[in-house]
């Protein structure tokens, strides 16, 4: 059985599934912390909410005619205008920021108001810090290594001890959902800091030179594995 605390790796969501569960199943003073630059999270989120398709006429992408509408466009009823008013949003950019925001990140800091005594939540999660592209955030960085992921891991995990909270870790889906989730925890990382891929290999085949160790096997030592609810969660709204 599962500890309510013990940390999460979730399958990895599209920028869109990501939002639609965070303002479907928490509310204040659940954290979002989104492992790149604000402007890229918001175009890739305007991607998916707006997909490209090509044309055979000229090869370049314009946006889909189809009548397919995503839920994210939809007016929001008062009650998610609630709740997106309390949850806090937070961008960092870098492996460094984001050990920097952890080691002094306190719910009490918060510009972020709590909501009134009378707000009443139809949530279903306790308080979460949710890190959106954490991985993501060490690649092609010097931080690519099994010793600096397991010293992000242990900051998110003592974050969560401190707070009290639960802790999610949710990367950005990129390979489609069937083997998303499969690829992130069997993806080979160099054992220290600073390996040279070795010529004539793959780029996802994970050709290091050294001693190599597979993600999942350094994200067991602090968290556990669950497949997101993204899909059940867009369900429930639209009544599917």
């Amino acid at each position: 059985m599962s500890s309510p605390l013990r940390p999460l790796v979730l399958s990895p969501a599209l920028p869109t599934e990501l939002l639609h569960y965070v303002v479907h199943c928490h509310v204040y003073p659940t954290t979002l912390i989104i492992c790149t630059p604000k402007a890229d999270f918001l175009d890739a989120l305007a991607n998916h909410v707006h997909p490209a398709r090509e044309t055979p006429e000229s090869g370049v992408g314009e946006p889909d005619a189809s009548p397919t509408r995503h839920s994210l466009l939809d007016p929001p009823s008062l009650h998610q205008l609630a709740i997106t008013r309390h949850i806090r949003t937070i961008y960092v950019p870098t492996v460094t920021h984001l050990h920097a925001y952890l080691a002094v990140f306190t719910p009490e800091q918060s510009k972020v108001a709590a909501p009134p005594d009378s707000f009443s939540s139809i949530a279903q999660k306790p308080p979460h810090l949710i890190v959106y592209g954490a991985v993501q955030l060490h690649r092609d960085t010097s931080e690519w290594s099994a010793q600096g992921l397991n010293n992000t891991a242990a900051a998110l995990a003592d974050t969560g001890h401190r707070l009290g909270w639960r802790v999610a870790l949710v990367e950005p889906q990129d390979h489609g959902p069937e083997r998303a989730f499969e690829r992130l925890l069997t993806e080979k990382l160099p054992i220290v800091g600073r390996g040279i891929r070795r010529r004539g290999f793959d780029p996802d085949e994970g050709g290091w030179s050294g001693r190599t160790v597979e993600m999942g096997r350094i994200l067991s030592r602090w968290f556990e594995f669950q497949r997101g609810p993204w899909h059940e969660a867009v369900m429930r709204d639209t009544g599917a």
